[in-house]
Parts: structure tokens; sequence; C-alpha cells
């Protein structure tokens, strides 16, 4: 059956994956101590940052929108998969296959889901390895192509949470009557016909023994249940059922391997640590003030997870109140308060109860903490996964920023988006640095500010984008525009060039690449106020990180 095909393809993938420099904050800090306003060595200079005017000249001073107005350009798909939930990090939610309250044995726990795949699913699906294949699946595609193949089949399926793969599930049009399912002998697999549904279930669990004796557990039967084989007979032959009554539900693209990845996570992939970084205490000391949100983005066809944290003493000041409208029930204008945007979030919660802590002592100004994660199912910290969004999808990934997420927290909270701030550390810097110089591109201004830490222009993920060779150029940037109209802040450890030389060749080292952008920027805005300040710290690649956070927290001033 050619749909095992992908299934061998994507578990062989999973034992391949590439991990290498990783953004890792074990915030253990470090500084040399410096009493400046960043607490940190300048590279160049020492000044403070302000905006200067625009390619059109139409402003002059600080950019972006004011609270209320940017434009919310979520799909319907997207609006209706945007949820508050319970707050779920200190309940692991990644330790169990459902994934908490976000995963696919409760999405999908309401009967039986199958993933079907027909031609065009197959062409792309071949397209994808066309360069590596036999001429007979060279032919097979072509015949696909111009529509003399009609391909359907079931590449697994779900009942009630369950997942299971598909040489055991029945043919696409199945009928209920005589049938054919596949079985895996002497290295290949088999046909193996049936007479209707109890002619199956006498023979099901021989051919269970048979695929896991003659299979090992590499490819399993199922991917949520082990040594149950009653449960799996039950499971196949209601699976059956349900394609001959034609009552399923097709799965969204995805959610097979999804299950499949998170199956061979568990199993093999010791490296692969699905855990967030927390401080269990201080976690659990602000849990009050965390608002948690599912979102699914269409365009990178992920899910993500944001946390929004807001001082003691704020919530009613950025919660848009149900009084809060205007005579045409649209949200009435409040004062709002700045936002710091984190990206990896996996690493970054410890960072949120500091910076709390900062602003409830009136050390810093008050402002809307938001930090945004991967699903709880996938590999947070996983560079691959990491680089699908900051590097190879990072046009996407701004997308949802820019319109559909910090429109959406708009709708609920009072953002002051003029001096809202967007920070991004190594393949995450790669991404910030990516958003500021496409920031003009927009209709919606949510950020005035941006932080660029440690860049990894270097890394191979960064090499492997298609337009590598723009990020020295900044995209183009001053091409469209005569000067920067954002506040940039860029950072690095004093260290960390040793630790990743290797990677450099014959281009710019991490602390190089800081002085270089600093430059390229402040020469198109005025040297007696520049729009970039470089900040080098005593540190490696990430170990600086949560102390100038705290420090620029504080730059904006205490009430």
């Amino acid at each position: 059956m050619k749909s095992l095909h992908k299934i061998t393809v994507f578990a062989l993938a999973l034992l391949m994956t590439v991990s290498g420099f990783c953004a890792c904050s074990k915030s253990t800090g470090s500084g040399n101590g410096s009493t400046s306003a960043w607490g940190g060595e300048s590279l160049l200079s020492d000044a403070g940052v302000a905006g200067v005017s625009n390619a059109s000249g139409s402003v002059d001073g600080k950019s972006g929108c004011a609270y209320g107005a940017l434009v919310n350009h979520m799909t319907e798909n997207e609006r209706a998969s945007a949820e508050e939930v319970p707050f779920m990090l200190l309940d692991h939610p990644w330790e169990d296959l459902s994934g908490g309250g976000n995963g696919s044995s409760k999405k999908y726990s309401d009967g039986v889901y199958l993933e079907v795949m027909h031609n065009d699913d197959w062409i792309k699906f071949y397209e994808e390895f066309e360069d590596e294949l036999e001429e007979e699946d060279r032919v097979f595609l072509e015949e696909l192509r111009t529509g003399d193949t009609d391909y359907s089949t079931i590449n697994g399926g779900c009942i009630n949470g369950r997942f299971y793969s598909g040489p055991l599930l029945p043919e696409y049009g199945y009928d209920g009557g005589k049938g054919m399912v596949s079985v895996y002998r002497e290295g290949t697999y088999v046909s193996v016909e049936y007479d209707g549904l109890e002619d199956l279930r006498e023979k099901l669990p021989g051919l269970i023994e048979e695929e896991v004796k003659n299979k090992g557990d590499h490819m399993p039967v199922s991917y949520s249940v082990s040594d149950n084989t009653d449960q799996m007979v039950d499971d196949i032959v209601a699976i059956h059922r349900a394609v001959a009554e034609g009552n399923y539900k097709e799965l969204p693209d995805g959610a097979m391997d999804e299950a499949i990845r998170v199956y061979y996570e568990k199993k093999y992939g010791d490296d692969e640590d699905l855990s967030w970084e927390l401080d269990e205490e201080n976690v659990a000391a602000i849990a009050d003030q965390v608002h948690e949100y599912h979102m699914h983005d269409d365009e990178l066809d992920r899910d993500f997870v944001i946390h929004v944290a807001v001082p003691k003493g704020y919530e009613s000041a950025c919660l848009l109140a149900s009084d809060g409208e205007n005579a045409d029930g649209s949200a009435s204008a409040k004062t709002g308060m700045p936002a710091i945007v984190l990206t990896d979030a996996v690493w970054r919660f410890n960072d949120i109860s500091k910076l709390l802590a900062e602003m409830e002592a009136g050390r810093a100004a008050p402002q809307i903490l938001i930090s945004i994660g991967q699903d709880y199912r996938i590999c947070n910290s996983d560079n691959m996964e990491r680089a699908a969004v900051f590097c190879t999808g990072k046009d996407k990934f701004l997308d949802f920023i820019t319109d559909n997420l910090m429109p959406y927290l708009g709708e609920i909270y009072a953002i002051d988006y003029e001096n809202s701030t967007l920070f991004g550390h190594s393949l995450g810097g790669v991404f910030t640095h990516y958003a500021l110089f496409n920031s003009d591109r927009y209709e919606n201004q949510p950020f005035g500010y941006y932080i660029v830490g440690s860049p990894a222009f270097w890394s191979p993920y960064s090499h492997e984008m298609s337009d590598y060779s723009m990020q020295a150029d900044d995209y183009g940037y001053f091409e469209r525009n005569t000067s920067m109209n954002k506040h940039v802040l860029i950072t690095a450890g004093s260290q960390e060039d040793e630790d990743y030389q290797e990677y450099f060749e014959d281009g710019d080292s991490t602390t190089a690449s800081v002085v270089h952008l600093q430059e390229r920027i402040n020469v198109h805005g005025d040297l007696s106020d520049p729009p970039a300040t470089a900040r080098l710290y005593e540190s490696h690649h990430y170990q600086y990180i949560p102390e100038m956070l705290v420090e620029y927290a504080s730059s904006f001033g205490a009430e």
C-alpha cells in the first residue's frame, strides 16, 4: 500500500532530527556589573534611541499605532480556534499524549476520524521526493497529474482519541462486505482478504500478532494502545463499520503525523525534551496573573500557546471592561499599557515572573508581558521546529503576529502599541531582525521597539532560507525608506563567538554582526540621537538574557 511510504519516511525523519546550537536559557544570569542604563558594555554608542522621519516624511518621533488602531485579519477558522483556556504550565501538559486540554486525544474523542489522502494529496507528497523517486513511482506520479489514476487511501485513523496506522484499516470506499487489509510478511506488505466484519474480527488477533512479531515495535499497529489486543480489535472493526456506513469525519492535515511524532518522541527521543523551563515556585506565585490562549494559524498550519501576564494592581487598567464601549458598540479608547512580546516561550517564562516582580516593586514601569510558544505536543526547544517558524516560515509568522495575534489581544487588553516591544534571541533574533526590516510592509504597526538578541545569522537554518542573501542588506529596507522610525536594541554575549566559530566561515561572528547591524541602521539616522543601540554583555550565548530584560524593562522608568 502506497500510504505506508509516508509514515515510514516520517518515522525515519524523526530519528534524524538535528540538534546543535540552541537558545536554551538556564536563567543563570551574568553581566559585568556596570551601572550604565543597560548594564552591559557598549559596542559603539551610549546614546538613547528615537524615531526619525520615514521615506514619505510623514512621521517624526515615535512610530507605530496608538491603542485600538490595529486591523484584525484572522480568518474564520483562526477566529474559531482562538480561545482562553485554564493556565496549564504547572500541570506539565507535555507529559501526556493528549497534550493537556489542547491535545489530539481530546479533540478527536467523539467517534471515528480518518486521514484520507486523495489525488492532490498524493501529488503533493510525491513531489516532495520527486528527485529520489524510482521509475515506477515517477510513472504513478504522472498518472496522478494527468488524472489517469483516481487514487484515494485511508492513511490513518482515530477512534475515541486512539490513533491507528494504515495497514489494518479498511480500503477507501469499503462497503461492509468483502474487503482487504495488509500485513507485514518477509519484509513486505501482502494483502489479506476477509468476508464481512465478523470474519475480520476473527482474523484480527492473528494479524495483529503477526504485525507486532514481524515489525517489532518500529511501526506499531496503534500509536495510542499497547499490549491490548482486545481494544485494538474492537477499534479496528468499529473503524471498518464507520467507513461502510459513511459515519466518520476527516482528520485535518497533520493530525496523524502529530500523533506519530509524539509517539516516537516519547519512545526514542530521550534528547527531545518536550518540557518547558520552569521555576515551579515562582511560576505558581504568578499563576493568578496569567491568562493562557490557544490559537491556530492557517498560513503556518501550526498551533500556538500564548501567555499574557499583567502586573498586580493593573488588571482593570489593561483588560477591556464590558462597559468600556462606545455607543456604536466599538471598544472605547483607553490609555493603553505597553507590551513586551517574548518569542521562545519555552525558555522565557521564568523571565516573566522576574519582570513582574520588578514592576510590582516599582523598579520598572508596568507593562503587559506576552510570550509566544508553540503547541505543547511538539518539542519547543528543537531547532528544526523553531527554524520552521523563525526562518523558513518567518514571513508567515510575522503575518501571524502582526495581523492576527496583536490585533486579537488588542480586543481584550488595552495595549499601547506605539511603545510595545518585540524580542527574539538566537534564531528568534534572526526572526526579529526580519520583522524589524519588513515592518514597513504592513498596515498594522504593533511595535515601536525591537530587541534583536544574539542573532544567529550564521546558522545552517538561516543559510537554508531562500532569501538568505537579503539578510545582510536588511531586506532592502533602506531602499524603500530613507531612515529607521523604530527603536532597536541589539545584544550579544562577549564570550559567545568562541562557542560557534566553526559556523562563521567567512561571515560575521555574532558580536561583529551586532556592530555592523547597528552601523547600518544609524548611518541613516541622526547620530546625536541614533535609532539603534548595541550592548555587549559579559556572557556566553544566552546567560545574559534575564538581566538584560530586567534592565530593559527598568529603562522605561518607574511610575
